[in-house]
């Protein structure tokens, strides 16, 4: 018996693979990821083609970023659609409020509200209507669009307002404590929000910081040594005497040491991007906008000096 449930797991899970990679968004997804594995295996030869060793580098880097933009691209709209839900719920919850006490059911109040304007709500509420115009119980009706908003917020309202339905009572008092409840939700999430957009300006600052110090060093310490370095050849060759301790400056190699700070600028961007995910949407994921920012920010400011 166990053996045949597992079977017909593999065969619901192979299905639904089947559907994604068959789906518009699959055959993106397949796309991106072929470009994005193609770039970083074009690194080395775009490295021997042009004989510098930051394009081994950067060919990977722009690979996953072929790969990580258009998935934090359907991040950014998935994040905007939630704030939106969440954002009028209120709007919504005081419409129902207003419907309540003028006379209306509770059920018919929330038909009526999807002929209001509330964002990427309404549309999830005028499925709502069609599904309870359709005959489908209230309850069912309910919890297919508390999957479809997907928002925690949400979907703890509608817990709330099937509570209402079944147990009846003064509705319009009901009403009025749900309403309360998401909008102190809400406040709390944003002042939560303000008080930690401080620390994201940090992390920003604390970046730029690290790429002007790197720069500096790149372009006028690291610069020098290299001066030195002709100068220091070119004194051994004329006088043909030995170079004592200043010989091991000859040992330096200026572009492996631009190589290894532009490696540690790009930790940086990565490390402070998750974090600033982290710290202002309360995701790892939500930090990809910023990370990308700042390996853009650091590719450029390289390519610039002549460090890439």
């Amino acid at each position: 018996m166990a053996n045949i449930v597992a079977l017909d797991d593999k065969k619901i899970s192979a299905s639904k693979i089947s559907a994604f990679l068959h789906s518009k968004s699959g055959k993106s997804t397949i796309i991106t990821m072929v470009l994005g594995v193609t770039i970083m295996a074009m690194g080395g030869s775009a490295q021997d083609a042009t004989g510098i060793e930051m394009v081994g580098t950067v060919m990977p880097i722009a690979g996953v970023m072929a790969i990580v933009v258009p998935f934090a691209m359907k991040r950014i709209a998935e994040t905007r659609r939630r704030d939106s839900i969440d954002s009028n719920l209120p709007i919504f919850l005081l419409s129902l409020v207003s419907a309540v006490e003028s006379g209306l059911s509770l059920l018919r109040a929330v038909e009526d509200a999807a002929d209001r304007q509330m964002g990427s709500l309404t549309p999830q509420l005028k499925n709502l209507r069609a599904n309870i115009s359709w005959g489908m119980p209230h309850r069912e009706a309910l919890d297919l669009f508390s999957k479809r908003v997907g928002t925690k917020l949400a979907k703890r309202v509608v817990m709330l307002l099937q509570i209402s339905i079944d147990i009846g009572g003064d509705v319009n008092e009901t009403l009025g404590l749900i309403q309360k409840h998401v909008t102190d939700m809400q406040n709390i999430e944003k002042e939560r929000k303000s008080q930690l957009q401080p620390y994201i300006f940090t992390i920003y600052i604390s970046f730029i910081v690290f790429i002007a110090v790197t720069l500096l060093l790149v372009s006028q310490f690291f610069t020098e040594i290299e001066i030195v370095q002709d100068q220091l050849r070119q004194i051994a060759e004329e006088k043909d005497i030995g170079l004592g301790m200043f010989g091991a400056i000859l040992g330096v190699s200026v572009p492996e040491i631009v190589q290894i700070m532009f490696h540690m600028s790009i930790i940086e961007a990565i490390f402070g991007g998750i974090a600033a995910g982290k710290i202002g949407e309360g995701s790892f994921i939500g930090g990809i906008k910023h990370l990308i920012v700042m390996v853009v920010v650091t590719i450029i400011a390289f390519s610039v000096i002549g460090g890439v």
